[in-house]
């Protein structure tokens, strides 16, 4: 469906989930020009960390007074803009429901339009994906975890329906868009912009080099290396050469198996139809 988002006093927000080229798009968006009031940009407060993580009450580094004041600017500049503002931090999507609905009210307050693109990924791969990505920065998994019980954990934490609900509750089902992951994923990031009436340069393929993962045949080995050393000068080179040698493909398509048929089952199916029976694909 062809659906241009790009609109008077309107700001979109892009809340991820991780592992759907969040990363590329906000590589990418950061780098149009915010001084063309007719055009879509990526707001400029907000940012750290490579993305709008300010607004964000879960991330790490949030401070209220800090918000506060990127977010009264935002407010201001979106006003006075004739195109569309975009927001985009994967912390958004998993935000405190409470922190979501004071950003979307005081918004309409103030006046803006306000819209949500939300990337859905298959939970099997997201899984596998998110467990390797956290496996690589050494964050988020104890050390007693192994890949099935991060998988367990963490879909109970990633179930779409629920995670979009605590936008679309104060916007309206019409005002929040879906993108799927799975579909295309070569072109996943030109869809997102094209949606918002931007074009990228579909044969730059830097975005594909954005947050690489590790193969999940290492995952154990590098695992067992973070709990017997912190030497944080050999771990890249110990990740090079795991991810060098040759590994039996069956391992990988036995873990996948298990993960889906065990942890995921039919979840997927039935939240997909879910989200469709709301909300629009674009």
């Amino acid at each position: 469906m062809d659906i241009n988002l790009n609109q008077s006093k309107t700001i979109i927000f892009h809340p991820g989930i991780g592992k759907t080229a969040t990363s590329a798009i906000q590589n990418i968006g950061f780098t149009f020009p915010t001084d063309k009031v007719e055009e879509a940009c990526f707001s400029p407060y907000g940012i750290f960390g490579g993305a709008h993580n300010y607004f964000a009450s879960n991330h790490p580094e949030f401070s209220a007074v800090t918000f506060q004041k990127q977010w009264d600017e935002l407010l201001n500049f979106a006003l006075n803009r004739q195109g569309s503002t975009i927001v985009s931090s994967e912390f958004l999507i998993r935000d405190d429901p409470k922190h979501i609905a004071l950003m979307l009210t005081q918004a309409k307050e103030k006046g803006l339009h306000v819209k949500v693109i939300v990337a859905v990924r298959n939970y099997t791969d997201y899984l596998i994906s998110a467990f390797l990505q956290a496996v690589k920065v050494n964050w988020g998994i104890p050390d007693s975890e192994n890949v099935f019980m991060f998988c367990e954990r963490e879909l109970a934490q990633v179930r779409m329906p629920l995670l979009v609900d605590h936008w679309a509750k104060h916007i309206g089902d019409e005002n929040v868009f879906l993108m799927d992951y799975d579909k295309d994923k070569k072109g996943f990031v030109n869809l997102f912009f094209k949606t918002i009436g931007l074009e990228v340069d579909s044969g730059d393929k830097k975005e594909n080099k954005v947050n690489e993962s590790i193969r999940l045949e290492i995952a154990p080995m590098l695992r067992h290396f973070d709990r017997v050393t912190s030497n944080k000068q050999q771990r890249p080179e110990f990740i090079k050469f795991l991810n060098s040698l040759d590994y039996k493909e069956q391992h990988s398509k036995n873990v996948k198996q298990r993960i889906d048929n065990k942890i995921v089952r039919n979840a997927f199916t039935h939240d997909k139809e879910r989200l469709s029976a709301r909300y629009t694909w674009i």
